[in-house]
């Protein structure tokens, strides 16, 4: 009984060898319509993977039905059971659809990447442009179970240290004219339809251009109670019994759109004889800052914003340019303003402000800090204060409260502010005065080099929040929860 080659070292045929010589092979006996080379037609249309292949898209596509088992010598040795299949391509997806004929339908492998070979099962191989290493290898069996692989090379561990190393989102769809499984009666054969994305031949550059040439073969394995051993075929001239032979395959050449449907951007721009423009228009005119405030003096501002229900503007301001002590200010919204009032001053930076999407009622206003600026271990934190709700709204320092800190010595990061949603956001640094010197931007363990999402008015676990539900890594037990993104210098 023949079973899945192990992986074996061969050299390559150089490109200029390998095409003429492959398309000499295939045209011996192909049925491909009376091409030599096998054509991967564009996709004209819509196509819905359910194992049927009946869209008018279908109809344009070449027949492959030449599967035989070249490896036992000259002349022809035809596959026992007969194969038809087809390709076709288009700017997001590779399709395959298959037809086979099989009396015994057979397929108990539901594993993904599980052994499909020891079932009935259809293959695909696809080894790119001779210019780009390594190839692909994709298996449906009778039960729609799926195997899907990149393949750098045939040594190295091969199928065992490749199989799960990427993902893949091959979709197919099959259909059994008969019953699966079933050895006692007589079935028809079975189908299957699939596509897959160009993202998942990133390895090797991903789609490949118009009238670009891969080298492919498309394998099948039949078991039948009625055949002593499986029955192994294929569309490539294999010289051996192995479908990873790739010097073998046969060539692929990707054949685009009509005139009338081409495959990216526009044939030609015509030109726009009905405009109504008379002369040259003038330039915009160039933005002029205009002081709003002229009588009001400040001295280095970070951020400010509108006090809601209010005609009153709050805005932070810091000592140094880059270090010292922060002030939350205050004052009217009216052009002729001379003061602003002091509502807090902080023995840290400040770096952001935002108010509680029910602050007019509740007072809360939050703000993003780091420090204290005397000590040598400073801290990013998210701290709340609340302001009164009577006149003169005054904000009550000791309602200070704790939401949330992490360490941090530059690059702290320190935005603020709530989303639609109700939750707040919050940003974090790689917390160094270096470019990343802690190496943070990819650990997902720490709370720096992040954006947070934070729910504060649900706290759990003796927390001044808890981590919503629907955030995106709360799977992941090696990753801070509150992580909403990662990967960031100074947000």
């Amino acid at each position: 009984m023949f079973m899945k080659f192990p992986t074996c070292r061969g050299s390559s045929l150089s490109a200029r060898i390998l095409g003429p010589l492959l398309c000499s092979l295939w045209g011996n006996g192909a049925d491909l319509d009376g091409h030599k080379m096998a054509e991967c037609r564009w996709a004209d249309g819509s196509i819905t993977i359910d194992g049927k292949a009946d869209e008018s898209a279908w109809k344009n596509a070449q027949l492959i039905g030449n599967f035989q088992m070249a490896w036992l010598g000259p002349g022809d040795h035809p596959a026992p059971t007969k194969t038809r299949a087809r390709l076709l391509w288009n700017r997001e997806y590779l399709y395959f659809f298959a037809e086979m004929e099989d009396t015994d339908v057979f397929a108990n492998v539901k594993e993904h990447n599980g052994q499909t070979w020891d079932n009935d099962v259809f293959e695909l191989f696809f080894k790119p442009a001779t210019n780009k290493t390594g190839y692909y290898e994709f298996q449906v069996n009778a039960a729609n179970t799926k195997f899907d692989m990149f393949l750098p090379s045939r040594g190295a561990g091969a199928i065992a240290r490749f199989k799960n190393e990427r993902k893949f989102h091959l979709e197919s769809a099959v259909l059994v004219d008969g019953t699966l499984n079933h050895w006692e009666d007589h079935d028809k054969g079975w189908s299957v339809e699939g596509r897959i994305p160009w993202r998942d031949f990133a390895p090797t550059g991903g789609r490949p251009e118009i009238n670009e040439v891969w080298t492919f073969a498309l394998c099948r394995y039949d078991y039948s109670a009625d055949l002593e051993n499986p029955a192994l075929s294929s569309s490539a001239p294999l010289a051996q019994r192995d479908f990873h032979h790739y010097e073998d395959y046969a060539p692929l050449k990707f054949v685009g759109p009509t005139k009338s449907a081409r495959a990216f951007g526009i044939e030609e721009r015509p030109l726009w004889t009905n405009s109504h423009v008379i002369g040259s228009p003038d330039p915009p005119p160039p933005y002029r800052t205009v002081n709003a405030f002229p009588n009001l003096k400040v001295h280095l501002p970070v951020a400010i914003a509108n006090e809601p229900g209010s005609d009153r503007l709050l805005f932070l301001e810091h000592a140094n340019a880059w270090t010292g002590t922060g002030k939350l200010r205050r004052f009217v919204n009216r052009p002729e303003v001379a003061e602003a009032e002091t509502l807090l001053e902080l023995g840290d930076i400040i770096y952001g402000l935002t108010f509680h999407p029910g602050f007019k009622t509740n007072g809360f206003i939050y703000l993003g800090c780091n420090g204290p600026e005397s000590s040598t271990n400073k801290q990013t934190r998210v701290v709340r204060y609340t302001v009164e709700r009577t006149p003169p709204y005054r904000l009550d320092p000791q309602s200070r409260q704790l939401i949330i800190e992490w360490p941090s010595d530059g690059h702290n990061g320190g935005d603020v502010t709530f989303g639609l949603d109700g939750m707040l956001y919050v940003t974090s640094g790689d917390g160094t005065s270096d470019s990343d010197a802690n190496i943070v931007g990819q650990d997902l363990t720490k709370l720096t080099a992040k954006v947070l999402r934070i729910d504060v008015d649900h706290p759990s676990d003796g927390k001044a929040y808890s981590v919503p539900k629907d955030n995106p890594f709360l799977n992941r037990p090696e990753v801070r929860p509150e992580t909403w993104a990662y990967g960031l210098r100074n947000p």
